[in-house]
């Protein structure tokens, strides 16, 4: 192969490995990434909520659609919507379940998207947005939100700032729930008091610890593989 051949392959496989995301604006100006793998159905739509929410940047959805889609790229399991948050405007705010319920209509729109199959999802700052919009969110997208899932979080954030949560405010909706055993930010003994309180309130919680897995995604590309096979399970 000579090498102009060589370096035609190489590009077409990296258009190929590189998911197209495509940018939606909501009416406050921040920005979400979609992303709409190819499919001969309609898919259910994860909603995912970035963390590290500190670095004020209201157009971070979009990195966090493109890393995501990277993760899951081959799955063929659903479409992705990634909206942005940021310290003006955590999760766990009025604003941001705005944003959110307004970038699922948007998302919803497009070809290849069933928005009446929602699954939560997200990490760190994110993991603990997602179990409280899915709770402020319940009335609003009724029996469409069919699951929630989180990595590295607690509610323990929104306890300290004031903010109720509990989890009977998930009831009736699948949980699935990742914790690591050297979580710097969530210590896993307060993941696992959640967890216990899940099981008391009578959740549909699927627990999973890593033990070796510190506060980061990168610690949990096993978990993250199973992922795809719960949405299949749970938006059905």
């Amino acid at each position: 192969m000579n090498r102009a051949c060589a370096l035609l392959l190489g590009l077409a496989t990296l258009a190929f490995a590189t998911p197209r995301i495509d940018t939606l604006v909501a009416g406050d100006g921040s920005k979400a990434g979609l992303w709409i793998p190819k499919s001969r159905k309609k898919l259910p739509l994860v909603v995912w909520l970035h963390g590290g929410i500190g670095a004020n940047n209201p157009a971070k959805g979009i990195a966090a659609a493109t890393n995501m889609a990277s993760t899951w790229g081959d799955s063929g399991a659903f479409a992705l919507v990634a909206p942005s948050a940021w310290p003006a405007s955590p999760w766990w705010s009025s604003d941001a379940a705005l944003r959110v319920t307004e970038f699922v209509r948007m998302a919803s729109r497009r070809p290849g998207v069933d928005g009446t199959r929602l699954i939560l999802a997200g990490v760190s700052d994110g993991g603990s947005g997602a179990l409280w919009i899915a709770a402020s969110l319940r009335t609003k997208f009724g029996k469409t939100l069919e699951g929630v899932a989180i990595w590295s979080a607690t509610p323990d954030v929104l306890v300290s700032q004031g903010i109720p949560w509990s989890p009977a405010d998930l009831h009736g909706i699948r949980l699935r729930w990742t914790a690591g055993g050297h979580d710097r930010l969530y210590p896993v003994e307060r993941v696992r008091f959640w967890w216990d309180a899940c099981h008391a309130a009578g959740i549909a919680l699927e627990s999973h610890e890593n033990p070796a897995a510190d506060h980061d995604l990168k610690f949990h590309g096993p978990d993250l593989a199973m992922f795809p096979a719960w949405v299949r399970k749970t938006a059905k």
